[in-house]
């Protein structure tokens, strides 16, 4: 059974509509934070340029996350354990939304690296890392909306947004000629911001114990 027609249901709605909004706001701000430093990674702008903006973000991230921590054990203590699995799954899913700005700044330090890119890889880094970027932006809308038909076809659609990251780095690997280790770590860094994607989409059509091993989310993948 899905986790969120708690938040149909709860005694408490308005708190935790807050909860949500929360979380949404980190997802909204990795969203920013990942599309513009693999944009001034591909485009060969200067990194500094963002670097403020970016690390200003993610400090806001830690901080909702901290914030949303202290908010549901308080949730907790008030409602009881009828708000338990809500309390799990917001918990859970906020450690996936932290994780994203994480990989922005990963994407911004290898900017300086920019040279290592041809142009055509840094075309595909741009194509993938904006798909990545797209669809954590839809799963957003996905949780908010508590859209269940619209969350399992996006899993699936993100599970082969995956297999498309690992079969060109694979590609890239193989290729003995050239030294794509740049690339391949943006690639790698999209295919993960998906990754945390699916696993907040999974908590609108997915019970508990299937977060993060949700149908073809290759549970266990390491960050």
């Amino acid at each position: 059974m899905p986790i969120f027609p708690w938040f149909q249901s709860a005694k408490d709605s308005d708190g935790e509509s807050r909860l949500q909004a929360r979380l949404l706001d980190m997802l909204a701000d990795g969203q920013r934070m990942f599309g513009s430093t693999i944009s001034i990674l591909t485009s060969g702008g200067d990194p500094e340029s963002i670097r403020e903006t970016i690390y200003e973000t993610d400090r806001r991230i830690n901080e909702d996350e901290q914030l949303l921590r202290r908010e549901l054990v308080v949730h907790g203590v008030a409602h009881g354990t009828s708000s338990l699995p809500m309390l799990l799954v917001l918990m859970s899913l906020a450690k996936d939304a932290e994780r994203i700005g994480d990989y922005a700044k990963n994407v911004l330090d290898l900017a300086r690296h920019r040279g290592r890119l041809t142009d055509q890889d840094a075309a595909t880094v741009a194509l993938l890392g904006g798909e990545a970027s797209d669809l954590l932006q839809r799963g957003a809308t996905l949780f908010r909306d508590q859209d269940e038909d619209g969350a399992r076809a996006f899993l699936e659609e993100e599970a082969a947004f995956r297999r498309r990251c690992d079969e060109r780095i694979e590609e890239w690997i193989e290729d003995e000629a050239s030294n794509r280790a740049v690339a391949c770590l943006c690639v790698r860094y999209a295919k993960r911001v998906a990754g945390h994607a699916g696993n907040v989409v999974s908590s609108v059509c997915m019970p508990l114990d299937k977060l993060d091993f949700h149908p073809g989310s290759g549970g266990g993948d390491e960050d």
